[in-house]
């Protein structure tokens, strides 16, 4: 961990601080934080996405009858299934990474990568995913694949009409979707909010793979008219949580949440769902991806698909999404009055 990126987290978990108590971390978060810190302190930033990643959405332990395994052979030829089946030694063993979930890792990756090219080979064909963070090294072809590249095409597909302006996402991990749309969409503003260390990760990686885009990097600041001339000069932007609050109504175009929400408690999530829909321009659009029924770790609570209070939007669509069906996801409109 190098002295600047050090210096970053730590300017980061002491603004947190400052945060209300709606917007720290859930004791789920506060255990997975410690525990990256930890990966991170051991095997380095320059290895998350074999460290880190798996918390997020890169898929590691998975059983023959997981509805994703499922879903995936049932939607693709028999031949892809085999060959996934013949690749789940190769690599046969992927450093910072255990055996068995390296297998695991193997199978999945190639079934997910196949089905991603089988549905959108155009996208799968116009992006490779980066070397930066060290990704498990799985090839198709010769080409470096991921299940996060794959999952992000796939849901950039389910928002694709909604992407324009300015796009926020909250709770974003290291980067994969902002990589995906930023690349797809070079005009696009992209706001990242997380908490460290995934805002710290997802600022070194995404800096590092748009060197060339003005950046609004984290900092502490108390009055938006501070920093609004080069805020919104930038085309990529790093804030915490509460650090919303300081933005101005209709700034958004699109604001995007993927598997975190249903990591929260009740009120973390009415929070937050208050703030979106004051940051969503009239006839913009909230994504969410979530678990049908979430168990929240540490808190005892469990969290269904009809607790998210979104009476206010209008529903564009609701529904299982492709691969994930133990998800549903929604894309939702802020009506113009």
């Amino acid at each position: 961990m190098t002295d600047s990126f050090r210096a970053t987290l730590h300017s980061m978990v002491e603004e947190m601080k400052a945060a209300p108590e709606a917007m720290q971390p859930s004791k789920f978060w506060q255990d997975l934080n410690r525990r990256h810190a930890e990966r991170i302190a051991s095997a380095g930033i320059a290895n998350f996405k074999r460290t880190l990643a798996k918390d997020y959405f890169t898929w590691m332990r998975v059983l023959p009858w997981d509805p994703q395994i499922r879903f995936l052979v049932g939607h693709l030829p028999l031949g892809a299934s085999i060959r996934a089946a013949l690749g789940i030694i190769s690599p046969f063993k992927h450093r910072h990474i255990p055996l068995p979930e390296g297998f695991a890792l193997n199978f999945l990756t190639r079934l997910v990568w196949q089905y991603a090219r089988q549905e959108f080979p155009k996208e799968i064909a116009a992006l490779s995913e980066p070397s930066v963070g060290n990704p498990p090294a799985i090839r198709i072809g010769g080409g470096l694949v991921s299940q996060d590249l794959a999952n992000s095409i796939l849901e950039y597909k389910s928002i694709e009409s909604a992407v324009t302006g300015t796009v926020c996402e909250l709770g974003g991990g290291y980067g994969r979707t902002a990589f995906v749309i930023a690349s797809l969409h070079p005009t696009v503003r992209y706001i990242m909010v997380d908490i460290p260390p995934a805002l710290g990760v997802a600022q070194e990686y995404l800096c590092q793979l748009f060197p060339d885009r003005k950046h609004f990097r984290f900092r502490p600041f108390d009055n938006f008219e501070t920093v609004r001339e080069e805020f919104e000069a930038s085309a990529l932007a790093f804030l915490l949580p509460h650090q919303l609050a300081l933005l101005p109504d209709s700034t958004v175009d699109l604001f995007i949440n993927i598997s975190s929400l249903h990591e929260m408690r009740l009120d973390q999530i009415e929070c937050y769902l208050s703030e979106i829909y004051r940051l969503v321009r009239p006839e913009g659009h909230f994504y969410l991806k979530a678990w049908k029924v979430s168990k929240i770790p540490f808190e005892g609570i469990v969290i269904r698909e009809s607790d998210y209070p979104l009476e206010r939007w209008e529903r564009v669509y609701r529904r299982p999404p492709k691969i994930q069906s133990s998800f549903f996801e929604t894309l939702l409109r802020k009506p113009k009055t």
